[in-house]
């Protein structure tokens, strides 16, 4: 988060407290200032609301403010211009109908449990709606560390000083998703972490594929691949072992389901270093996952910005602590993220042919087609994703959500070749004839794309942008330049 963001607080429980962990969670989280004021009823106070201009709304109704009914939740609410954060409510059951209470309507626990399911329901039909799962840190921490009567009779407080901490991390990283910092890549060592074993010791006789924590961890793995999670390999090995044991082992993995692999003896550091500019991400987009400590400690010195949990020593409890780690907070799940890992295993059939003719040949070999779609309510939450994840083709550096984009004016454009679909791959805001944003996924680089992009703009009406430089965007510095795209901005 690299600027304050505003936050208007609405719940029913102490709203001060959490205020106030937010605001020392946030200065930890990188030494950010947030500005909240806390609300009564968001609809109530519409003309507060709007001088406040929030960047993020949190909601939470608390589930020991329930009686004989659950509050509603308006739809008309998230037709206000915010971004919504709505924390579920925790599972509560006052012992009144035993097992029965999951089947009777009017019982506390299944009218929380509707509660959750209508709230999952709105999420999913509004782009500007986001979800904290309070329940989730309850079922981790258990209900009486969670849950102190005695503070809500003196105090209506609802949850203890420990829940507090981590509903506001958990907040504080939805927030950061939606700004654009999430992990796309998890780099795992092999010995001891992807199996059980060291290799090199007596080659594949000393590695156990099965033993305790491994195949669950490897399962995590398979998880994260499906929803579009990048995987690599950082392995102090030889490769000629590896390869031999990913052949005769059952891992439930091949070497081509890796989208990088450093397989060899240079420093940690080195081969993270090689993967993200290999996969065309920022370093910061990396978690590296490795059982060995003095490793974890040398990539936490040498880059920082690498995301490095401290595992366990026992590996049966890796999962459960990874869990907890919520490494891998993402705002919404769209059918573009799923396509991510294809698209790089396509990509190294490109690169292959790539490799054996030029670069016009190349690109004309691809036979792409572009299709350009107006912005609307179906593709703008893509659009936001890629204004938040996009660093080094972002021309002007802009962010945007879902809500600020539900009324403007733009395209987004897909891309398909030989080898398949790619997806929404760009994303263009206009603001009449200027070009307010421009971004483009890193995995269309050095194919042309953005003369196409360029060329459907001008075809459509007069155009105009302008480059703003960023620690990251240099990429984009001489783009309108080299195809006569006159700026926005007239220079002296």
């Amino acid at each position: 988060m690299s600027s304050a963001p505003r936050i208007a607080l609405f719940t029913d429980s102490a709203p001060q407290l959490l205020a106030r962990e937010l605001q020392a969670q946030a200065q930890a989280f990188g030494g950010i200032q947030l500005q909240t004021y806390a609300f009564t009823s968001p609809l109530a106070v519409q003309e507060e609301l709007t001088a406040f201009a929030p960047d993020v709304v949190i909601v939470w109704l608390c589930a020991e403010a329930v009686n004989d009914v659950c509050p509603e939740l308006p739809e008309a609410l998230f037709s206000l211009p915010y971004t919504f954060i709505v924390s579920t409510m925790v599972s509560r059951d006052d012992g009144t109908c035993g097992s029965a209470a999951l089947t009777w309507h009017h019982s506390l626990k299944r009218r929380i449990l509707q509660w959750n399911s209508r709230l999952m329901q709105l999420a999913e039909s509004h782009n500007n709606l986001h979800l904290v799962d309070l329940d989730a840190i309850q079922s981790r921490l258990g209900r009486t560390t969670t849950f102190d009567p005695r503070l809500w009779e003196a105090a209506s407080i609802a949850l203890t000083p420990k829940a507090t901490e981590l509903f506001a991390k958990a907040i504080l990283q939805t927030i950061a998703a939606l700004r654009g910092s999430i992990k796309k890549v998890v780099v795992t060592d092999l010995d001891n972490t992807f199996w059980g074993g060291i290799t090199g010791e007596s080659g594949a006789d000393a590695v156990n594929p099965d033993a305790p924590g491994h195949p669950a961890y490897r399962a995590w793995l398979r998880t994260l691949a499906k929803r579009g999670i990048l995987l690599a390999i950082a392995s102090h090995n030889d490769r000629p072992a590896v390869e031999a044991l990913f052949q005769t082992h059952p891992l439930g993995f091949t070497l081509d389901d890796f989208q990088a692999c450093e397989i060899n003896w240079d420093p940690k550091a080195q081969m993270l270093t090689r993967i993200a500019a290999a996969l065309n991400v920022s370093t910061d987009a990396l978690v590296f996952i490795d059982d060995r400590k003095e490793q974890r400690e040398q990539v936490r010195a040498a880059l920082p910005e690498v995301t490095v949990p401290e595992m366990p020593s026992d590996p049966a409890n890796w999962i459960e602590f990874l869990a907890a780690e919520n490494l891998f907070e993402i705002p919404q799940i769209t059918e573009d993220d799923t396509l991510r890992v294809q698209t790089f295993k396509d990509a190294t059939l490109r690169a292959s042919m790539a490799e054996t003719l030029s670069r016009e040949a190349y690109i004309a070999s691809l036979e792409q087609t572009l299709i350009a779609e107006p912005l609307n309510a179906t593709n703008c939450e893509r659009a936001a994703q890629l204004t938040q994840r996009c660093n080094r083709f972002n021309m002007r550096g802009t962010r945007h959500t879902a809500a600020d984009l539900a009324h403007r004016t733009g395209w987004v454009y897909r891309l398909r070749d030989r080898f398949g679909e790619m997806g929404i791959i760009s994303a263009v805001i206009l603001e009449g004839d200027i070009i307010e944003t421009w971004v483009m996924s890193c995995r269309v680089f050095n194919r042309d794309v953005e003369r196409l992009i360029l060329e459907h703009l001008k075809g459509v009406a007069p155009i105009r942008g302008d480059y703003v430089p960023t620690e990251r965007n240099t990429l984009c510095a001489s783009i309108y330049q080299t195809y006569g795209i006159p700026p926005a901005t007239p220079t002296l």
